[in-house]
């Protein structure tokens, strides 16, 4: 008997479904013994794209992110993950989907609970549990640490981040309770399971710069070693930082230089003086003539140079009654 009331029998996945809503509502038939109706419904999430309200979401997310001060760091998954395999589902395996939106995420808490876990393993005595640097990013019982580890988000511009997979049992009494020995003669068992690829945007906060980096460096090995989610051993996984973003270098100002007559406000040496421009601005003027020798108030023709329409420097071409 289908689990699908008649009316939604033939019902499809549309562009606006939501993929993890299809997951767990939408099998055709719930018997474990019907793994035709369990590879179809991997088929049909697999094939349900990014849908088109995503995009406004995450820009929202990360401008809110990066307005409080937390810093990005984008990921890049090297193959497949399977982050929140054994979680509840209709079928053996599940995959940690977004609630609103269907598409593949990390959970800070799993971003998190990886990094502490080998700083502890590789990191040093320093990194031990209630050691001082480790409980500045990770915490001990009585705090929760003053580095915070964001959800990774899927980067938007993405449309295909969810694959169908397999797991093959080949030995399943022994797997599951070791009553008997793996033998030749037994009899694969394929499981069909969802697994995600893609980019991913994951953002820290923390007390200073230099421990958000220094829990980056560690997050950064602890995925390329290690690997995130489940079937590590198996390659799943693993994945890359890309190095910190670039800030874009100031504009350049815009310069000019204005011949104009300038009036000697100061003189500070026999070829240096400070003059005031016409729009009341003091600089300071080189390349004044050594004769006749300059005096404050004298009308001065000089090159004005200007960043942004503020005067900063002037370079002395001639007296103003030798241009008459």
């Amino acid at each position: 008997m289908s689990t699908r009331r008649n009316s939604l029998a033939q019902l499809a996945p549309q562009p606006t479904t939501n993929a993890g809503l299809w997951l767990d509502k939408y099998i055709f038939e719930q018997v474990k013994s019907d793994k035709e109706s369990r590879r179809n419904l991997v088929a049909e999430v697999a094939d349900i794209k990014v849908p088109e309200e995503y995009s406004l979401f995450f820009h929202r997310w990360k401008a809110t992110l990066t307005a409080h001060g937390a810093q990005p760091r984008e990921m890049k998954i090297s193959g497949r993950m399977a982050v929140g395999h054994g979680g509840e589902g209709v079928l053996e395996t599940a995959l940690t989907l977004h609630r609103t939106y269907g598409v593949p995420y990390l959970p800070g808490s799993a971003l998190k609970g990886l990094a502490a876990s080998f700083a502890r393993t590789y990191c040093g005595d320093q990194w031990k549990p209630k050691a001082y640097a480790y409980n500045i990013v990770f915490g001990d019982t009585d705090s929760a640490g003053y580095v915070t580890f964001f959800d990774a988000l899927p980067l938007d511009g993405q449309t295909k981040l969810l694959h169908p997979d397999v797991l093959t049992v080949h030995h399943q009494d022994y797997y599951r309770n070791g009553s008997a020995p793996p033998a030749d003669w037994d009899s694969p068992n394929p499981v069909p399971f969802l697994s995600a690829s893609g980019t991913y945007l994951l953002f820290l906060a923390g007390p200073t710069e230099m421990w958000i980096n220094t829990a980056f460096d560690i997050l950064a090995q602890a995925l390329q070693h290690e690997g995130i989610g489940a079937k590590t051993s198996s390659g799943y996984g693993r994945a890359s930082l890309l190095a910190a973003p670039t800030p874009p270098p100031p504009p350049d100002p815009a310069v000019t230089h204005v011949d104009e007559e300038v009036v000697v406000a100061k003189v500070i040496s026999r070829t240096e003086v400070e003059v005031e421009t016409q729009d009341g601005a003091q600089v300071r003027c080189t390349g004044m003539r050594l004769y006749p020798k300059a005096k404050v108030g004298d009308p001065v023709i000089a090159t004005v140079t200007r960043e942004d329409g503020r005067a900063v420097t002037a370079m002395f071409l001639e007296w103003a009654d030798e241009s008459d």
